[in-house]
């Protein structure tokens, strides 16, 4: 199945697509950043979030792929 990839997506975006907080979006970039997953792009954001844009790495999408559905908890 063929995906789109975007170039890189604001904190906005993220939150529109996930429903989450943006408490939680802020949480969880810098761990999905230390795993290689993503890579926050330009400074801060001048409101809600502690990046400006972050991209989907290779590595983020081979993660998605394998585990998809997969996670039941994170606990």
């Amino acid at each position: 199945m063929e995906r789109s990839r975007v170039n890189a997506s604001s904190g906005d975006v993220i939150k529109r697509i996930t429903n989450l907080e943006c408490e939680e979006i802020n949480s969880a970039i810098p761990c999905l950043e230390e795993m290689n997953l993503v890579k926050t792009l330009g400074d801060i954001s001048k409101v809600n979030f502690d990046f400006f844009n972050v991209r989907l790495l290779p590595e983020g999408y081979k993660y998605y792929d394998e585990n998809f559905g997969k996670i039941k908890s994170i606990d």
